[in-house]
């Protein structure tokens, strides 16, 4: 039965500051199987942005075939004690399983009952019970979330399992595009979790890849720079920056262990400088939303880093001197 060994939860808690909630549960739950699970669950330089309507996107951040390659498939229920029932059995069958849940619900999440907010983490079963694994942490305005192992009691999970509400288009399309694929059910059940097995159907997003879909994003703050509502996916913009970190540090790891003169070249030039570029993202978009909010025109700050990230991730992709799946193109 898989298992999350010390030294492999160790290793997964070293990239804990370069995941989002999403990427720390499924890094987590291939850890469990897998020594190799970096290069599993790395992202490369992937992106691709989709425009469902209404001013949003869609933010895919994976291959569309990385829910498939690790066999995980949505699933729901409507009552406390059918999803309780479900992740129990699936815990015994499979070892471990991914909850999709809310940080309003989660005693240990800086959004515990302030507000609703996608949060997965994993749990598994261990010869003392469950084990709660959440390799996540950031600081963000509601404070500082922190990596956290736990043990939990069965009478805990009815309010841990709780989903994410309905009601916010823009955290629903993050958490249906969360594997980079569309796992939207056909009913948002009010439990969901992912139970391994074989996944049949994969719904490839339709949008723009890469620096094109950077481009695109640059083009929505041009013209919409000026009403608040534009930055409401603000997080989702932050989010791509986590992954340029992952990679950054997964390819430095390698570079040091390998002594591969290129790679690490490779990270000096263009990985290094692309992931410190992400890092003024955020506060580009704080300071917009700020100014808006006091009755002050925001910069064309954010649309101007966009276009340059776009342009450094291209020429990071034209110049990475080795295996191409490192960043997955």
């Amino acid at each position: 039965m898989p298992s999350l060994t010390a030294s492999r939860w160790e290793r997964v808690t070293s990239f804990s500051g370069t995941f989002t909630c999403y990427s720390a549960a499924m890094a987590t739950w291939a850890a469990a199987a897998d020594d190799d699970w970096a290069a599993v669950v790395n992202p490369g330089l992937w992106l691709t942005i989709t425009s469902p309507g209404s001013e949003l996107f869609g933010f895919g951040y994976f291959p569309h075939s990385l829910r498939a390659d690790l066999g995980l498939a949505r699933h729901g229920a409507e009552t406390a004690d059918a999803a309780v029932a479900a992740v129990l059995a699936e815990v015994e069958r499979s070892g471990r399983v991914i909850v999709a849940g809310d940080g309003f619900n989660l005693p240990w999440h800086v959004a515990f009952e302030r507000r609703h907010v996608p949060h997965w983490y994993v749990l598994e079963g261990a010869a003392e019970g469950l084990v709660m694994f959440d390799a996540f942490a950031a600081r963000n305005e509601l404070g500082v979330q922190e990596v956290t192992r736990q043990a939990v009691s069965q009478a805990e999970l009815p309010g841990l399992l709780r989903a994410l509400p309905e009601d916010d288009p823009v955290l629903r399309l993050r958490e249906v595009l969360a594997f980079g694929d569309n796992t939207a059910p056909l009913q948002w059940h009010g439990y969901q979790w992912f139970e391994q097995g074989t996944v049949e159907r994969v719904r490839k997003p339709d949008g723009a890849d890469g620096p094109d879909g950077l481009m695109l994003l640059a083009a929505h703050f041009r013209e919409h720079g000026q009403d608040p509502a534009a930055y409401r996916q603000a997080d989702d913009i932050w989010s791509i920056g986590r992954h340029r970190a992952f990679l950054t540090q997964l390819a430095g790891e390698g570079a040091a262990a390998s002594g591969d003169g290129e790679l690490a070249a490779w990270l000096e030039e263009h990985a290094a400088p692309l992931t410190k570029r992400w890092g003024h993202v955020a506060p580009l978009l704080m300071q917009a939303t700020l100014a808006l909010g006091s009755g002050r025109p925001a910069s064309t700050s954010v649309s101007d880093v966009l276009e340059d990230l776009a342009a450094r991730e291209r020429a990071a992709a034209q110049a990475f001197p080795g295996d191409r799946s490192l960043v997955r193109l």
